[in-house]
C-alpha cells in the first residue's frame, strides 16, 4: 500500500471535519449561534415575545377601594395586564390597575403620568378643580360616569333622632370635602338647614366616622356600607336616618383623563369606555356574575374582601351608555340630575364652605367625545327609568316625613293659580331636591294664615298644594302617584296661637317621605 503524503493526509482530515461540521450545522444550528441567541432559543423565543408584549400595559388606571370599580377589575381578570382576560379578548386592551386609597397620592401619580386614568367623584370634583390646583393645569377631564351610589353611603343616628330637623345642634362625624360631606349637605338642605347648624367631628373617612359613632363620641355619623348596618347592630337604638337609596342622585363616580392623552388615544379610550359599560351591563343582569366579580376583587384586595364587594355591588347603580348620555347632557329629553347640574351646585356649596376656590366650569372639566364615540355597547344599555310609585294609600298619607322644607309661594288672593314668580320659586327652592331624592315620596302641604273662613281656607290650601304637584308633574315628568297632597288651611297657625294675617303661614311645606 502506497504511503500517504502529509499533504494528502491533511486533505482527508479537512474533508472529514468539514462533513461533520456541515451535518451539525443543519441538524443543530443553535451550536453555531452566539451565546445570547442560544439562551433565547432554549427559552422558546416566540413565547417570550408574547410575554413581554402582554406585560406592558396600554393603560394604567388608579382606583380606590369601592365596589363601583369591581366591573372593570372583573373584566380585566384582576389588576395586572392579562391577555386571557375578557377585556383583552374582546377589546384588545392590556390594563394595569393600581389600588390607591390615599387621595393625594392618587392625584400625584396622575399628575406626573404614572396613572393615565384616575377615579373621581363628581360631587366633590369642584374642590380640586380650582385655578392653581394642579388638576386644572394638567387638563384633567371626566369622560365617563361609572356608577351612582345607591345605599353605599348613609347617615346613622342615635336614639332620639328621628328626622333631619333633629340633627340641628348635634355632633356629627364625617370626612370633610368628601362624598360623605356632599350627602350631609344635601340631607340638611332638605330641611332648610346648613352645615353651620351642626357640630363637626372630623373623620378621615367613613370607616373612622363609624368608629367614632360606635365609641359614643358623636350623635350621628356619615358612614359607608356595610358599616351602617354594623353601627345599627353595635349601638342599641341606632337607625339609618337616610342613605343614598333615597338620596339617589348625589354621589356619582367617574374617571378622569388628561385631555392631551385623550386626543392622542381617542380610539383606545372609546374601546375602554365601551368595555366598562359592557361589564356594568353584564353585572346588572346577573347576580352570579356579581358574585364572580366580588370573588375576583376579594382575591386582589385580600383579607376575605369578597363579601364586602358583593354587598357593595348591591348598593350602586352601575351605569349604562344611556345613563352616560343623560349624565353628560346628550339626551335633550332627560329631566333628571346631569353631571353639570351636580358639579355646578356643589361648586357653590363647597365655595360657601371655603373648600373650593374659583372652581372652573363643568365644560372645562368634562369631555363628552368618548361617550359620543360609542355607537353601541353589548347588553342592556338603556338609561335608568324615572322612578314610579304605587297610588297613595291611607297608610302612606300618615307616614312620618324624614325632612320638611318650608317654601313661601305667593298666590293671588283667593286663587290657586301659580304665577311665573311662584313657578320660579319652586324651581329654585325645591326641584333640585326632588330630583336628588328621586326614590322618596313628596308630601306637599298647603297652609294659610288665620284670616277668613276656616272651611274656605282649608279648601283653598288643598287646591294650592295640588297646583304645585300638577306643575311638578307637567314640567319635570315626576310620577303623579309620588305626591301626597294635603290642605292644612289655617290649622298650623291656630295650633301656634297666631291669629290674623301672617306671611309665615302662607306657605307650602315640601316633605320627603321614604317608601
Amino acid at each position: 500500500m502506497a504511503k500517504l503524503t502529509n499533504g494528502f493526509k491533511f486533505f482527508l482530515i479537512f474533508l472529514l471535519v468539514g462533513g461533520v461540521a456541515a451535518a451539525l450545522y443543519f441538524t443543530k444550528p443553535e451550536l453555531f449561534q452566539g451565546k445570547e441567541k442560544t439562551s433565547d432559543a432554549t427559552e422558546k423565543p416566540v413565547k417570550k415575545v408574547k410575554k413581554s408584549k402582554s406585560s406592558k400595559a396600554d393603560l394604567t388606571l388608579g382606583i380606590n377601594t369601592w365596589s363601583g370599580f369591581a366591573p372593570i377589575v372583573w373584566m380585566n381578570g384582576g389588576l395586572d395586564p392579562n391577555t386571557d382576560s375578557e377585556l383583552y379578548q374582546k377589546y384588545g386592551i392590556k390594563l394595569q390597575i393600581k389600588i390607591n386609597d390615599v387621595f393625594d397620592d392618587s392625584r400625584n401619580n396622575f399628575k406626573v403620568g404614572t396613572y393615565d386614568l384616575v377615579y373621581c367623584t363628581t360631587d366633590v370634583l369642584p374642590i380640586e378643580m380650582g385655578a392653581g390646583s394642579g388638576m386644572v393645569e394638567s387638563e384633567a377631564v371626566q369622560f365617563i360616569q361609572v356608577d351612582w351610589s345607591r345605599g353605599g353611603d348613609a347617615i346613622v343616628v342615635r336614639k332620639g333622632i328621628n328626622k333631619v330637623s333633629d340633627l340641628k345642634g348635634k355632633t356629627i362625624a364625617y370626612a370633610v370635602g368628601t362624598a360623605s360631606n356632599s350627602l350631609l349637605v344635601k340631607v340638611l338642605e332638605s330641611n332648610g338647614l346648613k352645615i353651620s347648624d351642626v357640630q363637626l367631628k372630623k373623620a378621615s373617612d367613613g370607616i373612622e366616622a363609624a368608629k367614632f359613632y360606635k365609641a359614643g363620641q358623636v350623635d350621628a355619623a356619615v358612614v359607608w356600607s356595610p358599616d351602617d348596618l354594623d353601627c345599627v347592630d353595635a349601638v342599641p337604638g341606632t337607625k339609618v336616618l337616610v342613605n343614598t337609596k333615597t338620596a339617589t342622585h348625589i354621589i356619582a363616580d367617574g374617571i378622569l383623563v388628561k385631555e392631551p392623552f385623550l386626543e392622542d388615544n381617542y380610539e383606545l379610550l372609546v374601546r375602554f369606555a365601551t368595555a366598562w359599560l359592557d361589564a356594568n351591563a353584564q353585572l346588572n343582569a346577573s347576580d352570579d356574575l356579581m358574585r364572580d366579580a366580588a370573588n375576583v376583587c376579594g382575591e386582589m384586595w385580600g383579607d376575605d374582601m369578597a363579601g364586602f364587594f358583593y354587598d357593595g355591588l348591591q348598593n350602586v347603580r352601575l351605569t349604562t351608555l344611556g345613563d352616560n348620555e343623560d349624565f353628560f347632557g346628550l339626551n335633550p329629553r332627560y329631566l333628571g340630575i346631569t353631571g353639570e347640574q351636580l358639579y355646578s351646585k356643589m361648586s357653590i356649596v363647597y365655595g360657601d364652605l371655603n373648600l373650593a376656590s374659583n372652581s372652573v366650569a363643568w365644560r372645562t372639566v368634562s369631555n363628552t367625545s368618548v361617550i359620543e364615540g360609542i355607537t353601541s355597547a353589548p347588553g342592556d344599555q338603556s338609561a335608568e327609568s324615572v322612578a314610579r310609585f304605587s297610588p297613595v294609600t291611607a297608610e302612606v298619607k300618615k307616614k312620618e316625613a324624614i325632612s320638611n322644607k318650608q317654601v313661601t309661594i305667593n298666590f293671588p288672593t283667593n286663587s290657586s293659580t301659580l304665577s311665573d314668580d311662584a313657578k320660579y320659586t319652586i324651581d329654585r327652592e325645591f326641584v333640585d331636591l326632588a330630583k336628588t331624592f328621586a326614590s322618596a315620596r313628596i308630601r306637599i302641604e298647603g297652609n294659610t294664615d288665620a284670616v277668613g273662613d276656616a272651611t274656605y281656607n282649608q279648601t283653598l290650601s288643598f287646591k294650592r298644594a295640588q297646583s304645585v304637584a300638577n306643575y311638578l308633574v307637567k314640567a319635570y315628568g315626576f310620577d303623579t302617584n309620588r305626591f301626597i297632597v294635603v290642605g292644612n288651611g289655617e290649622s298650623k297657625a291656630n295650633a301656634n296661637g297666631v291669629s290674623g294675617a301672617n306671611e309665615s303661614y302662607r306657605r307650602t311645606d315640601f316633605q320627603l317621605v321614604e317608601e
